[in-house]
């Protein structure tokens, strides 16, 4: 990557951190809180904007099947009209219908300038076994020359998944998330060890407030890559965390 061809050559980018409570199996109502945050983002100059895991609909698999979306899905569209118009990229969790039996379990990348593409969740955990086919290809963003690898909750805990980014040369490490506020301590910790160890930075979207069955921890933060936070929520509020990284 053009990181690597000399000092002069430095690349930024603004990312943000989109946290909010969702309401349960309402696409259009979390629709409408993922456009209070874009327009947030937007006003901040935002360059790419990642919200939890599953934030259309919440964290609800036992619905996920009813509530899949694919390409074409009209909220999808919308989403799109915005990232062009803002130029910004936004990354939405929602299950998305596959050839299979279950849809997968993805962050849905909107791009001003791109086509629409996923990354789906490959570690998947729990019921979502039952729920969810697993995603099998991992997914790196190329934006403005930085490399953007992708991850969904679960992942996060298999070490290999980042090992395989920093592989694939990624500049960073962006997770779409649920964390309860039993495991955040944990977490938290893991988040920073990975960083320093990859040298590499990362952040991570959470919801606050109830999903499903958890009572969620909000925190939504990024580590530099020294495994030192540099920009965190609160547990509670709706909020946008965000960043500037340089290369």
């Amino acid at each position: 990557s053009s990181k690597h061809q000399g000092e002069f050559m430095n690349h930024s980018i603004s990312l943000g951190l989109a946290q909010f409570t969702p309401t349960k199996g309402n696409i259009e109502a979390n629709y409408s809180k993922h456009v209070d945050l874009i327009n947030q983002a937007a006003d901040k100059n935002i360059r790419v904007l990642v919200f939890p895991e599953l934030s259309l609909t919440g964290y609800e698999p036992e619905l996920a099947k009813d509530l899949a979306l694919n390409y074409a899905s009209d909220v999808l569209q919308r989403l799109q009209l915005l990232a062009i118009e803002y130029t910004m990229t936004i990354l939405v969790g929602a299950p998305l219908k596959t050839n299979s039996d279950t849809p997968e379990l993805a962050l849905i990348v909107l791009s001003p300038d791109k086509p629409i593409c996923h990354y789906s969740k490959i570690h998947l955990h729990g019921i979502e076994n039952t729920y969810f086919t697993a995603g099998t290809q991992y997914q790196i963003l190329s934006i403005n020359s930085i490399r953007i690898g992708l991850a969904i909750c679960a992942d996060t805990t298999h070490p290999e998944h980042i090992q395989k980014y920093v592989e694939l040369h990624a500049d960073c490490y962006l997770a779409s998330l649920l964390i309860s506020e039993s495991g955040y301590e944990n977490d938290a910790q893991m988040f920073a060890d990975y960083a320093k160890q990859h040298n590499i930075p990362i952040g991570i979207a959470n919801y606050c407030g109830a999903s499903g069955t958890y009572i969620c921890a909000g925190k939504s933060a990024f580590w530099n890559s020294n495994g030192k936070i540099i920009s965190q929520a609160t547990a509670s509020e709706s909020t946008l965390v965000t960043t500037t990284i340089t290369f």
